[in-house]
């Protein structure tokens, strides 16, 4: 701005020479003439310099700071992810009886009426599974660095929690004979039927398929955000007999307990 503004400064201080020898010719001579060709001349420098751009400035090149990523960095970043979990929910009808009499009984009605127990319960449980990143080894990573591809093989999906959800879950029916108490034991061994029930169900829907492919999906996003470009993330699943994970970090654990926003979908057995 400042180089324009003196520009046309000098232009304007031409011009007006420029006039002023004009008006003046009447009284020329050689030095008159002269002073008007200096004049025009510079007044065509000057347009010139107007028109023309200036040089750019050198500018400060940026300080650029390269991270080489190596399985090393790449495994790092996946195992502060910690766990994927994906979580099945659903209702178990669990019937359980006490002291009651064989059906060929003939005082059957009696008996039960005297000593027998009932309970009917409609029991919640979700089934929590998914992928404990930080079992992710670095010889699971396999990186081309000229095709800016990657191969990740995730540690097993597994089942992470069971439990009660006790929003879901109420006694349908307690009967107890006029000389039997009611066996609080009788609730708690339906509850833990009831989750063995779940996860058997669970288990048979793929439970575990699901988990793995949910874990590979947030995993090939941390690799395409450290710039792979061709990203193949192969999920697992555990040996037969072995789909439950112990575990000890008590923020994930409260993670997986915490109630959820929202109506939570009811199922006979278990779904998505």
């Amino acid at each position: 701005m400042a180089r324009d503004a003196r520009l046309y400064a000098l232009l304007l201080i031409a011009a007006a020479a420029l006039f002023f020898l004009a008006f003046n010719l009447g009284n020329a001579n050689i030095l008159v003439i002269m002073a008007a060709g200096v004049v025009f001349g510079c007044l065509v420098a000057l347009f010139i310099m107007a028109r023309t751009k200036p040089a750019p400035a050198s500018e400060t090149r940026p300080n650029i700071i390269t991270t080489l990523v190596t399985p090393a960095v790449l495994v790092n970043e996946i195992r502060a992810a910690a766990l994927v979990s994906y979580a099945q929910i659903g209702a178990v009808a669990v019937r359980k009886e006490r002291d009651r009499a064989a059906d060929d009984n003939p005082i059957k009605p009696l008996h039960d009426w005297l000593r027998g127990e009932e309970l009917l319960m409609d029991v919640g449980v979700r089934v929590v599974a998914g992928v404990n990143l930080k079992h992710l080894r670095e010889t699971d990573v396999r990186m081309d660095a000229g095709r800016k591809a990657v191969e990740i093989t995730l540690p097993p999906a597994k089942v992470l929690m069971v439990y009660v959800d006790e929003s879901l879950t109420h006694v349908i029916s307690h009967k107890a004979g006029w000389l039997s108490a009611r066996d609080i034991r009788l609730m708690e061994s339906a509850r833990r039927e009831a989750m063995e029930a779940m996860v058997n169900a669970a288990l048979e829907k793929n439970l575990l398929d699901k988990a793995g492919q949910q874990a590979a999906a947030a995993v090939a996003a941390i690799a395409r955000g450290l710039g792979f470009e061709h990203v193949t993330v192969q999920p697992t699943l555990p040996p037969i007999g072995q789909h439950f994970e112990e575990l000890h970090d008590p923020a994930a654990l409260a993670t997986i307990t915490a109630p959820q926003a929202g109506p939570q979908p009811r199922e006979d057995q278990a779904g998505d």
